[in-house]
């Protein structure tokens, strides 16, 4: 793949896009070419039927090729979760990542549901006793490893630290649905990096995962690899998506 064709991932099945935003997502994947080479780059695209021009600064994927945003598909104890949290704590920026929504990606599907409730670090636990008080019954508080494997119960709630500068959706208020859900692309990061999710499923498979999200949906790869690096995870990540 050429690394220009990676601005294909990047583009929306739902709209167009004017010459100058093109050039303006293949500087993001790389800043220092030339201006003549992004609009070559463009016009490559156009002739080897991969992006298509609808008329003037006028351009689309071809129907057959357009990928879809990613929303997860939470359990309905999820989303009870976090309309709980939500109305407890307006303020707080927080995530859930389920295991089962890795099902989407694997071969050997994850049979048992664990809820990985990531809050900000200055609130973590205050969310995690108020859950106590409220009568949730299989919580965890940064388990390590060990305590993880040891107490770990099906459709347990495990509160951690979310880590800063995490990709979330773009919603209007706090207290929108979509602020709070979790993005494909911390999904997969997190797949590869996060010492308790990356023992729910076989780290082998994870080529496969990759595979699958890029040809299926839209992903951010700025994005992911600046949520990765946070993560010392970006080395890794990059030979995936070459690969």
């Amino acid at each position: 793949m050429k690394w220009y064709e990676e601005v294909l991932d990047e583009i929306g099945a739902s709209r167009t896009y004017s010459h100058g935003e093109l050039v303006s997502k293949l500087k993001s994947l790389k800043s220092n070419m030339s201006n003549s080479t992004y609009h070559w780059s463009i016009s490559s695209l156009v002739r080897n039927g991969k992006l298509l021009r609808l008329g003037y600064d006028s351009y689309s994927l071809p129907e057959d090729s357009r990928k879809k945003q990613y929303y997860p598909d939470y359990s309905n104890k999820a989303i009870k979760l976090i309309k709980v949290i939500a109305r407890k704590y307006p303020r707080v920026l927080f995530t859930v990542f389920e295991t089962v929504l890795m099902n989407d990606f694997l071969n050997h599907l994850v049979a048992q549901n664990t809820i990985f409730l990531q809050v900000e670090k200055e609130s973590s636990i205050y969310v995690f006793r108020f859950l106590q008080e409220a009568g949730y019954k299989n919580v965890m508080y940064n388990p390590s490893k060990k305590d993880f494997d040891l107490y770990w119960s099906k459709d347990c709630i495990v509160v951690t630290d979310l880590i800063s500068e995490s990709p979330v959706f773009a919603a209007d208020s706090y207290l929108s649905a979509d602020f709070h859900s979790i993005t494909l692309e911390k999904i997969l990061v997190d797949m590869l990096s996060d010492k308790l999710i990356s023992t729910t499923y076989s780290i082998a498979e994870f080529s496969d995962v990759i595979v699958q999200a890029k040809s299926v949906y839209l992903l951010d790869k700025v994005r992911m690899l600046r949520y990765a690096a946070r993560r010392n995870r970006r080395n890794m990540l990059v030979k995936y998506l070459e690969g």
